[in-house]
């Protein structure tokens, strides 16, 4: 398979190139790729429509290096082309369309290339095209607001800027929505979500119930509203609870659909994915199961128990259902051995009376070699490799108590290293699985 990491090319963006390039330097047998940079708003797909027509044999999966604005740019230009997927590595201002795919790391290159296939829907709007999600009203203009202070600079709380100026400009938007021929308003909306995935503006659950495999749409509109009712409606529309919360059913009209028009009198802005589109009037369709998606494998896994009195078992079934630890039965046995020494030390020792915390986690390297397994609690000082390591040659009867159980994981891991920092004990346990 050939990779092509098409990376946003804005000046402030050039720490992703470097952090690509490192990654893929540090795949071993490298990696068959090539790297492009765009050179602007547009050229992402003109790169990708342009490469695809003149390989349309090529096995090839482009890599979206950067924002929303960037996948889309490159789903774009994949548009109806055969043996093509698409995979994200994450770097830009918002990513909604990856927060579909949580506990999943689009933050890095191996993980990506052993990831796992999807089909996923498109929609098509007249002659251009999105793959998270499409606004229109209110929340086109805070996107539009919010795009040219990100290209002016102002990166840093930019949608809460647009979203700021919207209110007094953006609430009674003269646009009709007509879905699978129903007409959803009269004359004028607030806002309408027409939704692929589920989230936008970085924070905004506005589509809760979007499913990216299922060949719909889920539409969304809410009516004009007095600015009150707006700012008391908004908190509940961002956590994603608009479509159950009782009260704010009574703004908010929701249905799923295939084909949308999008009309009105006055020239408007929509968004798509973050991208602005002018116009009168628009077609939306889906597109079902257009694009062959790469799912990155899990992140590393991380979890604080807090308090740990009595959660021995639970701490320990949590390590050991990682995907990174390998299905092998005698690997398995070991690790297991390990984790449980190490975790029972601190819930019976660390704190008096069990009342304490520890932060625990798996993660392995890029090589898929290495098992590190943490563990990390702010219990008494201790450094459980100062314990001499016991006599086995003895007897049980001749033999000093304690140091056994240490002993067997030093025996069983790779290497295992302890420090105390910050006031906590960490001990990190080192397992090659590979």
């Amino acid at each position: 398979m050939h990779y092509i990491f098409v990376i946003n090319g804005r000046k402030d963006k050039g720490w992703i190139l470097e952090e690509v390039q490192r990654q893929i330097d540090a795949i071993p047998g490298g990696l068959d790729h090539q790297i492009y940079v765009m050179r602007g708003v547009g050229d992402g797909t003109r790169f990708v429509r342009i490469y695809c027509d003149l390989h349309p044999a090529a096995k090839v999966t482009f890599v979206a290096c950067g924002g929303t604005g960037t996948l889309n740019e490159v789903a774009s230009g994949m548009i109806g082309s055969k043996g093509k997927r698409l995979a994200v590595f994450a770097g830009g201002a918002t990513n909604d369309f990856i927060k579909c795919f949580p506990g999943r790391d689009f933050n890095s290159v191996q993980k990506i290339i052993t990831g796992e296939e999807r089909r996923i829907d498109a929609v098509k709007v007249n002659d251009s095209y999105a793959i998270n999600l499409i606004n229109v009203g209110f929340d086109a203009m805070v996107a539009a607001v919010a795009n040219y202070m990100v290209e002016a600079g102002h990166t840093k709380n930019a949608y809460n800027v647009g979203i700021f100026r919207s209110i007094f400009s953006a609430r009674f938007n003269k646009i009709r929505i007509v879905a699978d021929g129903e007409r959803m308003n009269r004359r004028r909306m607030l806002l309408c979500t027409i939704a692929n995935g589920g989230w936008c503006g970085g924070e905004f659950h506005s589509a809760p119930n979007a499913d990216l495999s299922d060949g719909w749409l889920e539409v969304c509109l809410a009516r004009p509203m007095l600015l009150f009712t707006f700012l008391t409606v908004m908190p509940i529309y961002k956590k994603g609870l608009h479509l159950t919360n009782g009260w704010a059913r009574r703004v908010f009209r929701y249905r799923r659909a295939r084909h949308l028009d999008i009309i009105s009198r006055d020239l408007i802005d929509i968004c798509l994915d973050g991208e602005i589109l002018s116009g009168h009037s628009f077609k939306v369709d889906v597109l079902p199961q257009e694009i062959n998606f790469i799912v990155p494998s899990i992140i590393a896994m991380k979890k604080r128990f807090e308090p740990i009195i009595d959660k021995c078992g639970e701490i320990i079934d949590y390590l050991m259902s990682s995907p990174d630890i390998p299905k092998d039965e005698s690997l398995q046995f070991k690790i297991r051995l390990s984790i449980e020494e190490a975790v029972e030390n601190v819930v019976r020792y660390a704190y008096d009376g069990g009342l304490g915390w520890i932060e625990v986690g798996t993660e392995l390297d890029s090589e898929g070699v290495m098992l590190t397994i943490l563990l990390r609690d702010a219990g008494v000082p201790f450094n459980p490799l100062e314990i001499p390591d016991p006599d086995v040659t003895l007897s049980v009867e001749d033999r000093k108590v304690g140091g056994l159980g240490i002993f067997l994981c030093k025996q069983m891991m790779d290497h295992i290293d302890y420090k105390y920092e910050d006031g906590c004990n960490v001990l990190t346990m080192y397992k090659r699985v590979a």
